[in-house]
């Protein structure tokens, strides 16, 4: 797979200025091939598909951009920028961003990677260190 095969707002996280691991998670989020539960379960993972926020089966989709908590996450981000909706998939979150923060077209990248990277890494400390998250603002903070 080649660069270009992940969408066309794949060049702009390889030339932002953020760190090569955040680069790369993206760049599997946008193949659909972080290890969400749907992707495990694929491998031969007999665990439970279960979203650890709600009761939907989690894939990359589903956690960072459909689930209760992520959608929350977004709303309060929206509600920051004076938006009106929030993005529904990893290719809608660049024109979301291009529509809201038109002038901030250097940020886009960024911002994209610091929500997405929150919504995983929180998942990850409820899935992997118990923690018990009770309200988005968690994420975000």
């Amino acid at each position: 797979m080649t660069i270009n095969d992940a969408g066309p707002y794949i060049k702009k996280i390889w030339k932002e200025k953020i760190p090569a691991k955040l680069k790369i998670f993206l760049w599997l989020v946008a193949n659909n091939a972080i290890l969400a539960r749907d992707n495990l379960c694929r491998r031969k993972w007999n665990g439970d598909p279960s979203c650890l926020f709600c009761d939907s089966n989690e894939s990359v989709s589903h956690l960072l951009f459909q689930c209760s908590m992520a959608k929350a996450v977004w709303a309060i981000v929206a509600y920051c920028l004076g938006a009106s909706n929030v993005p529904r998939s990893f290719d809608q979150c660049w024109t979301w961003c291009e529509k809201w923060l038109p002038f901030g077209e250097k940020i886009h990248a960024i911002g994209i990677t610091a929500i997405c990277w929150a919504i995983w890494k929180t998942r990850n400390s409820v899935c992997f260190e118990g923690i018990v998250v009770t309200s988005p603002i968690t994420t975000i903070y």
